[in-house]
């Protein structure tokens, strides 16, 4: 038996397999939905002939109809996929790869491809074969042996990969249909890396389940951006700065029905904005990587979604030996269960699956905020040091750990710099060995931007870079944060 989400899309192939699938808004190619099937067949039958059934396979390269492709084939196979995006860099990719013992790649565009990388089998998404066989369809019949591998920024700590079953992924793709009421008439704009968790479950497993056809474009620009939606676009999902962006240029009367952000809270202001610009609601979705949507609302109304338990966790000094109390409502760590939890982390594969923070069953987000008596769900803050950059996880400690590789940097903390009530962006602060002059950080700024370029990935990258004596700390060493971005908030960092 399939899993659902996979049976769902071949219905729909059967009812208009000539429904477009997937637009590329940047080359102008469209690829129907009976051709991604095709193609995900084709690549199933390779898969079998040289991929293990228990398999890891990597599927590389741009978003687009190529990654719905390569997606379907791999869990429809049941083997276990791990996306990766080409913004990945070269030293990631490969510990990813030798880390998880990935059997084969198959790259969602050869014309940039991962050249270099260290796998026999490298097999393309699309090819100009035509024609799929009964066999080469019942190729994709085992999808609830499939799984997937997300890479989460650390909700709780270091990097890591989830693991999500089957199951997990026909729940949230199932709540997505529910709460967004997408069905085959909609047009989704998708423009998040589909990679990326937020993206493939919006810009990939909700439209295939539904029938739903995608118009894509990585990145979202005031002029392209606000065509396309004014273009027959029904559902937005995005993040508040692209929401932003879109209300200082609205076109009322076109197709858009509903607008949505998440990734962090949507402003009041910018909520109001876009709903007058476009004549749509706008909503608030709130999920994590190892949980899927947990809450999700219109017009600052919201509520946890079906299947999903959200209760508070008393902040307390654990590192006193105080254990946190957990309650259905009131203030607190936002801990979550979910029918399309993660099953854990998974390092390496054969290693053993870490489960992760937990408390009586919940998974520990690391977010702040309060449950109300009415269901309601309010998001207040972060008990983690991490945060959004374009609606995309940056972990503080991960850009630390490749800027602290200068030969100059005795230390370095990584904090957000808010530009915008919407926009953010990333800011390093730095203590030299030695005291500089405006000459030598200069300097240095430009080596860590080369050193950021080389080992980043864009979201990841410091916009600004400031020198200061020493770094606020406690008594036992720990790093002040909330202390240092008080500190740097009037410098401008030049």
């Amino acid at each position: 038996m399939a899993a659902e989400l996979i049976r769902d899309f071949i219905a729909s192939v059967d009812r208009d397999p000539d429904r477009v699938a997937v637009h590329d808004l940047t080359s102008g190619r469209s690829t129907s939905r009976g051709d991604v099937l095709t193609a995900a067949g084709r690549i199933a039958r390779r898969l079998d002939a040289a991929v293990p059934e228990d398999g890891v396979v990597m599927l590389h390269g741009p978003s687009g109809a190529g990654y719905w492709a390569g997606l379907l084939a791999i869990l429809g196979s049941g083997r276990r996929v791990l996306p990766i995006g080409i913004e990945t860099t070269a030293r990631d990719r490969a510990s990813l790869h030798d880390a998880h013992r990935v059997d084969a790649i198959i790259e969602t565009d050869m014309s940039v491809g991962w050249e270099d990388s260290p796998a026999t089998i490298r097999i393309p998404a699309i090819d100009d074969e035509n024609g799929l066989s009964a066999n080469e369809v019942d190729l994709l019949d085992r999808g609830s042996r499939g799984s997937l591998l997300l890479r989460s920024s650390g909700t709780t700590g270091r990097p890591a990969v989830a693991l999500r079953s089957a199951a997990a992924l026909d729940r949230v793709s199932a709540t997505l249909l529910e709460v967004l009421e997408l069905d085959h008439d909609d047009v989704v704009l998708a423009t998040l890396p589909m990679q990326h968790a937020y993206g493939i479950e919006h810009g990939v497993l909700a439209p295939m389940r539904s029938g739903a056809s995608v118009r894509f474009r990585l990145g979202f620009d005031l002029a392209g951006g606000v065509d396309a939606l004014a273009n027959g676009v029904t559902v937005f999902p995005g993040v508040p700065v692209t929401l932003e962006a879109a209300a200082r240029v609205g076109r009322p009367g076109s197709s858009l029905r509903l607008a949505y952000s998440a990734g962090s809270t949507l402003p009041v202001s910018v909520r109001e904005a876009f709903a007058e610009a476009w004549g749509c609601p706008t909503g608030n979705l709130y999920g994590a990587t190892e949980l899927g949507t947990i809450t999700y609302g219109i017009g600052g109304m919201d509520s946890a979604v079906e299947g999903v338990s959200v209760r508070v966790a008393s902040v307390v000094d654990e590192d006193a030996g105080e254990t946190p109390v957990v309650t259905s409502e009131g203030a607190g760590e936002l801990v979550v269960k979910s029918d399309a939890m993660f099953a854990g982390y998974l390092t390496a594969r054969g290693e053993q699956v870490d489960p992760g923070r937990r408390l009586e069953g919940h998974f520990r987000t690391g977010d702040l905020g309060r449950v109300r008596s009415d269901g309601r769900v309010d998001i207040t803050g972060r008990a983690k040091i991490q945060f959004d950059v374009g609606g995309l996880k940056v972990n503080p400690a991960e850009v630390e750990r490749v800027l602290a590789g200068h030969p100059a940097i005795r230390e370095v903390a990584v904090i957000p710099l808010p530009l915008t009530e919407t926009v953010t962006r990333v800011r390093a602060v730095v203590v030299a060995d030695h005291p500089t002059d405006p000459e030598s950080q200069s300097s240095i700024r430009r080596e860590l931007g080369g050193l950021a370029a080389r080992e980043l990935a864009p979201h990841q990258r410091p916009r600004v870079i400031d020198f200061m004596d020493s770094l606020p700390r406690t008594l036992t060493g720990k790093l002040l944060r909330g202390r240092l971005i008080e500190t740097v908030a009037g410098s401008t960092g030049v």
